[in-house]
């Protein structure tokens, strides 16, 4: 059997020899990427240590809800390891869990509530400037107290290293509704908790906080007019008021704010009740804006 034929100048020392089949290229290894997760488990997440809210409020509403219809909107979380690449100082607050919730508290625990084990997330894959967008974001929920909205408020001025005018103007508030906030947090410890509690109302917790601490105190109700202790003695043994004649009082508006009137002159105090019984929340803050812009001059 004749044998494969070789050319003579194949055999020329110094040239190439006939090229050998090629082998075929090894196939492409697929290689797997990681998906991040679209559901997890609640005992995964951890709470957001930068988080303003003192307290989540009112989860049974929200339980309800969840049970009847699910969590509606994902929750905002961030891997264990890339939040603490930026926030190592929280490491002991996190822990161990994978994942650190971003936005979405109230909805994490108020599905614990309703009986759930996971919940719809969203996966960012980044923790810059996570908490200024959750500061940013809760102002934008509406449903911060005075001092959460004052805290955060200053939080994101430290943050930034930005001015109150520009810390207002990216939470869609006006600058004097930012000094009105912040001069809250200049009230001593016990007149924070009684602001919290609601037994310091909020235009009185702001005029307190411009006196100095040693001056601070909660503020002594009016004493009753004479003509209000006379119309007390004359009610009935079951407490039911006798006929009785006098000035007619001002008839509420269909806006909230009662008609037109003369408010008496005397202390401070007596001339803020009367006010606040003549005018809305929104009048009230209007006017000790224009007060405060006065007494700066």
């Amino acid at each position: 059997m004749a044998g494969k034929r070789t050319s003579l100048a194949a055999l020329m020392v110094g040239q190439p020899a006939e090229p050998e089949a090629k082998a075929p290229a090894p196939a492409p290894v697929a290689v797997a990427t990681a998906r991040r997760p679209e559901t997890l488990r609640l005992e995964d997440l951890a709470d957001n240590p930068d988080n303003p809210r003192e307290s989540l409020r009112d989860l049974e509403g929200l339980a309800d809800t969840i049970r009847d219809e699910g969590v509606l909107q994902d929750l905002v979380v961030v891997p264990r390891d890339i939040w603490l690449a930026v926030h190592p100082h929280h490491a002991a607050q996190i822990g161990d869990r994978p994942y650190v919730i971003q936005h979405g508290h109230r909805r994490r625990h108020a599905a614990a509530l309703a009986g759930l084990s996971e919940v719809p997330v969203k996966v960012r894959e980044s923790a810059e400037s996570a908490e200024e967008r959750t500061l940013i974001e809760n102002f934008q929920r509406d449903d911060l107290t005075p001092l959460e909205e004052a805290r955060a408020l200053q939080r994101l001025m430290e943050l930034r290293e930005i001015s109150l005018r520009e810390a207002c103007r990216r939470v869609g508030k006006s600058p004097g509704w930012g000094s009105q906030r912040l001069v809250l947090l200049r009230l001593r410890p016990e007149l924070q908790q009684a602001l919290a509690d609601g037994t310091l109302k909020l235009e009185d917790a702001r005029e307190i906080g411009k006196l100095p601490p040693e001056e601070q105190t909660l503020p002594v109700p009016p004493a009753v007019p004479p003509a209000a202790e006379e119309r007390r003695s004359r009610r009935g043994v079951h407490g039911v008021n006798t006929p009785e004649t006098g000035p007619a009082v001002p008839r509420q508006t269909g806006t909230g704010r009662r008609d037109s009137g003369v408010i008496p002159l005397g202390p401070p105090s007596v001339i803020a009740a009367e006010l606040r019984a003549r005018l809305s929340r929104e009048d009230l803050e209007t006017l000790v804006e224009l007060l405060s812009a006065t007494v700066a001059r």
